[in-house]
Order: structure tokens, then sequence, then C-alpha cells
């Protein structure tokens, strides 16, 4: 089977693999490993998602749930996380690498998860936000990679490269571009020795690079490089064995370089030469291609007045086009039915539609309740203040104010045990209402998928889900009060930071934010996921309050008997006038952000009982108008 692929004949290997395996009883792995195989057949070769992702979902659940093949498991997730991006599905491609991230990450497992998410926003066309992650997964790549796989220290890091330079490009930047595709040119030279069984590979690279090099002298306006270079991608790769379908769409170029620049004798034998019943291999033909053909040839055939031609290539230039685009729709057409048609899908949000509305008496009955208590506070208090007036006015006996005592300290301890039963209540409440807030907010992603609705339903399921999001923080905040400092291991204090900053990451860049760390690798004894909480609720404060282009910057400080860490913005700063009180729980100095974020108030209480449970301290400095900075110490 080896040889039928290292010979180009990929559809005869998946049949022998057919045959081979079909009478036999497979393990887990040779389960695993034909499906992975299958897959890649379909994504990579056969160009064929829908397929691909059938088999992608199958090599899931093969694995799924079995300790020992956690790796394959974690494999599986990010393949099919390639699938749902080749498909356009960007949102469940990206919630996917995250699962197989975490997995990777808490069993300490080394996965390139950067390089997926730099392709995912490259493939948006997010040229600027893929660049960072497309760096960062060159150098995981070269660390995690199997130094023996071809795949894995060859062709995916020179093609995360080539990549960067053509993100360079996009964003017109050709001095960028020309840096990463020479890096990749010498990336390609040094290595390619150690496979000498893919002697080829490195060739058909350099032709595809010399193609999109090409491609930046034409925007530096240098024609001559331009045109020497698509001559060397077109020499390399227009054989078979090689990237025909790269060379034909280099020679589509080269007759538009020599059709825009007057050279016409030139651009009319390449496109005699490329209208020849032999100029395309049957598997490189694309009606891309071919549409690219069709459109330089109407504008050549224009340019020397040869209507009739210009004509007809124009004609079927517009037809396929048209075709092409009905194709896309019907696709985009099918990606929704497919995720309508998903059975656990489906089932699930009619057991949420259900739930949803078991619970609205609950929901009712809640706020009813919070509004008594309120008011059997307020009268609690009154009370109290008519009694102390009542008792200066008087001026009672002795006996008589130990007897108010005494009815004081009965008043309290049936408001303590209230305050306590109202905890006890909303943390229930609050616990009910998750499960329902979560499908609503589920249930309004999907419904934001059809593209056949109106402005104003795409308004209202818009509002539907960001209530449910803030719904959803402020039950997981009620959740997280009071609880105790847990389990407590060593950890690496900047992993923890790493990880949050590359968590709210994308929050920072919404509002064209940046943020630095510079920390030591200090290990302390803490509850990580607690501290976790503290570190991302700092950080998203600092996200909220600072205004565009702002950098937040995160550092540490290793003292005698702790390690302090700070995060400072250059925000609106906080009112002296708040002091300590921004540490109070429901207190009254809640604030909306720079772009009228909203706060509940609760995210620093929860942070100051974090920290204190660890034996720790939270303080700040702040200058109005210019930045706060806060710091927690935890005990070395």
């Amino acid at each position: 089977m080896d040889d039928l692929y290292k010979n180009g004949e990929q559809d005869s290997a998946i049949r022998y693999l057919d045959r081979l395996t079909s009478p036999l009883q497979l393990t887990a792995v040779d389960h695993w490993s034909i499906l992975n195989t299958k897959t890649a057949y379909f994504l990579r070769y056969k160009r064929m998602p829908d397929s691909a992702l059938k088999y992608a979902d199958s090599l899931v659940k093969v694995v799924k749930d079995k300790p020992r093949l956690l790796s394959h498991y974690i494999s599986a997730l990010f393949l099919r996380g390639d699938v749902l991006m080749d498909l356009g599905l960007y949102d469940d491609a990206f919630d996917v690498y995250v699962r197989g991230d975490k997995i990777s990450q808490a069993k300490a497992r080394c996965f390139t998860m950067a390089k997926r998410i730099g392709f995912l926003r490259y493939r948006q066309g997010a040229y600027q936000a893929a660049i960072p992650y497309l760096k960062t997964g060159f150098q995981e790549q070269l660390q995690c990679g199997n130094p023996s796989s071809f795949e894995e220290s060859f062709v995916s890091p020179q093609g995360v490269l080539n990549t960067l330079g053509v993100c360079f490009y996009n964003l017109k930047q050709p001095d960028s571009a020309l840096f990463y595709y020479h890096k990749a040119l010498s990336f390609i030279e040094e290595r390619k020795n150690k496979f000498p069984e893919k002697k080829n590979f490195p060739f058909r690279a350099q032709g595809v690079i010399y193609g999109n090099m090409a491609n930046v002298f034409i925007q530096k306006g240098k024609l001559g490089q331009a045109e020497q270079y698509l001559l060397k991608s077109i020499e390399i790769n227009d054989k078979k064995g090689f990237e025909v379908g790269d060379a034909q769409e280099v020679k589509v170029r080269l007759i538009s370089l020599y059709s825009d620049n007057g050279q016409y004798q030139k651009a009319g034998l390449l496109i005699k030469a490329m209208d020849h019943p032999n100029a395309f291999g049957s598997k490189e033909r694309s009606p891309e291609l071919i549409l690219k053909f069709h459109q330089v040839k109407w504008k050549y055939y224009e340019r020397i007045h040869d209507t009739e031609k210009a004509y007809l290539n124009l004609e079927r230039f517009h037809v396929l086009n048209d075709s092409i685009e009905t194709a896309s729709k019907g696709q985009r057409y099918v990606d929704v039915e497919h995720g309508l048609k998903d059975a656990d899908k489906a089932q699930m949000i009619q057991l949420l539609k259900k739930d949803a509305q078991s619970k609205k008496l609950l929901i009712v009955g809640a706020i009813i309740l919070i509004i008594l208590i309120f008011v059997i506070l307020y009268i609690v208090l009154r009370n109290l203040k008519h009694t102390r007036a009542n008792i200066a006015k008087l001026n009672v006996s002795k006996s008589q104010i130990q007897s108010q005592y005494v009815q004081l300290t009965q008043v309290f301890s049936v408001l303590e045990k209230s305050h306590n039963e109202n905890a006890t209540i909303m943390k229930v409440v609050a616990h009910d209402l998750r499960g329902p807030v979560s499908g609503i907010i589920h249930a309004a992603k999907l419904m934001l998928e059809d593209e056949s609705l109106s402005e104003i339903n795409l308004h209202m399921l818009h509002l539907v889900r960001d209530a449910g999001s803030n719904a959803l923080s402020l039950i997981n905040e009620i959740l997280n009060t009071h609880q105790g400092l847990g389990e407590v291991v060593p950890t690496d204090i900047y992993t923890l930071l790493n990880d949050s900053s590359n968590l709210l990451h994308f929050k920072a860049e919404a509002k064209l934010q940046k943020i630095q760390i510079s920390a030591e690798h200090i290990v302390v004894l803490v509850n990580k996921d607690k501290i976790s909480r503290v570190i991302n609720n700092l950080i998203i404060n600092a996200i909220k309050f600072s205004s565009a282009n702002d950098t937040i910057t995160i550092a540490t400080a290793r003292q005698e008997q702790e390690v302090v860490v700070s995060i400072a913005d250059q925000g609106v700063g906080i009112p002296a006038h708040m002091g300590d009180r921004i540490f109070e729980m429901f207190s009254d100095n809640g604030r909306v952000g720079t772009a009228a974020e909203e706060s509940f108030g609760m995210g620093l209480a929860i942070s100051k009982q974090i920290i204190e449970s660890h034996g720790g301290r939270i303080w700040y400095t702040s200058t109005e108008g210019l930045g706060t900075t806060f710091y927690f110490s935890l005990p070395l």
C-alpha cells in the first residue's frame, strides 16, 4: 500500500486497504489507523471534506473513553478540526481544537495547537491575526514533531513558513513576505537530504515558493524578476509526479504578466500550449484553474482585438463562474442542513426547550424570593434604627438596656439564619438555571447559522445569545463563591499566566490591545484552577477598562518568602473614593467598561477570597486616567 501511495496511485491504495482488512478482526488501534488514512485520503487527496467528516467522526468515536489511547484520541480531534476548517465551519473547528489542546495540556502531551489556529485565521482572511500563531506554531512543530516523521519535521514546518510569506504578501508587506519565503527555501535546503526517499518533494515545494515569490515581485513592480521566478516554478513542477496543478496556475499568472505588459507573442504561445488537450492532468484540472484561464484568455484576445475569441472566453468565464458560485451556495446549504439534521443536537434542542418551559415558574419564584428578602432586610434595619433612637431618647435603665440587647441579639440571629438560607437558595437556583441558560445560548448559536434569517431575527438572536452569556457568567460567579481551597499541587506560575494570556488573547485583540508577559518559571503550591480564575478575572478587568491600542503587562517578582504577580493596564484607573470597597461582594462600585462591557461586581471579591485562602494577599495601585496595577502574592 505504501508503494502505491508513493507512486501516486492513492485510489488503488485505498481499494487494496479495503480488500486487505475486510475479513480481519481489527483492534481499536488498527481501526483507528484505517479511519485515519481514509479521513486524510478524502480530505487532502480527493478534496471531499463531507466524506472526510464522516470518517473523522468515526475516528473520534473509536478511541474515545479509552485512556490508553489518549494520544490517538487527541490526534483524532485535531484531524476532525482540520476537516471542519476545510468545510468553512471555523467556529466548530476552533472548539474542537481547544478541546484537544486542553486534554493534551492536562496530560502533558505536546501537540501543535498554535499552528492550527494560525491556519484557521489564515483561511478566514484574518492575515494579521494569523501571523503570531503561525510563528509560534513553527517553533511548536520543531519541538513537538517527531524528528523521524517526514510530515512533522519537514512538510509541515516549511508549509508554515510559506504561509507566513503569503500572509505578509496579502498585507502588502513585500519585504517581510520575501524574508519568510527565503527562510522556507533555506529550511528546505538544510533538511532535504534527511529523507532521501522523498527526493521529489523538496523540489516541488521550492517550485511552489518560487511562484509565490513572483507575486511579491509583481507587487513591488519588478516584473523582470517576477518572470524569472514564474519560469523557475514552471520548470520544476510542470512534469509528472510534481505539482502539475500549481505549475498550470503559475502559467496562467505568466500569461497575465505578458499580456499586461504588451508581450503578446509570448502570451499567445503560452495560451496555445495550454489549449492543447493534454495540457492539464486529470488530477490537477480544477474549475477554479479553468476559470482563471478563460479570464486571462478573454483579456488577451481583447487586447489584440480578436473580438470573437474574446467574447467566447468571456462567455465561458461567466458561465463557469456562475456554476462555481451556485455550487458554493449549495455547499453552504448542505452545511446548515448537516447541522440541523444532526440527531444529537436536534434532540438536545427539544429537551432544552421543554426544560426551559418547566423552569419558568422557578425563575419567577426566585425573583419574588429575592425581593422579599430585601424587603425583610429593609424592615429589620429600619426597626433597628428606630430602636437605637428610642434608647437614646428615653435613657432607660440598665435592665431595660440589657433586655433590648437580648432582643437585638435574637433579631441578628434570625437575620443571620435568614441570610444563610438565602445563600443556599440562591446557589440551588443558580445551579438549576445554568443548564437552561447554557441551552438557550447553544440554541441561539445553532439558529444563527441559518443564513435565511432576516436582519431583525438575527439582531434578536444576537441579543439572546449575549444576554445568555452574561447570565451564565453571573450564575458561575454565584456558584463559585465561598468554596474551600480544594486540592493544591506544585504549579509553575508562568504556565498559568501564559495559558490565561493565550485564552484571553482574542478578547484583547477585539479591542486592539496587546498582552505582554515578563515572568519567571516559579513553582508554588496552589489550587491551579482557582489561581487561574484570579488571573483571568484580573486580565479581563484590565481589558474591560483599557482603551484601543493599550498594552496590558503581566510580571512576576520573587521575594524572600513569596512570589508577587502584577497585572498592569493603561486604562481609566480607579477613583480614590472607591478604596478597598471594590473587593466587597455585590458592592455598588461596578462600572461599565470602555466598550460598554457589563460588570457584576463579584470578580474582585471572589479573587480576594481565593488569594487569602492560599495565605496570600491582594492589593492595587491606581492613578485615575493613567491606569491600574493589581498585585497578588502567594507563599513559596
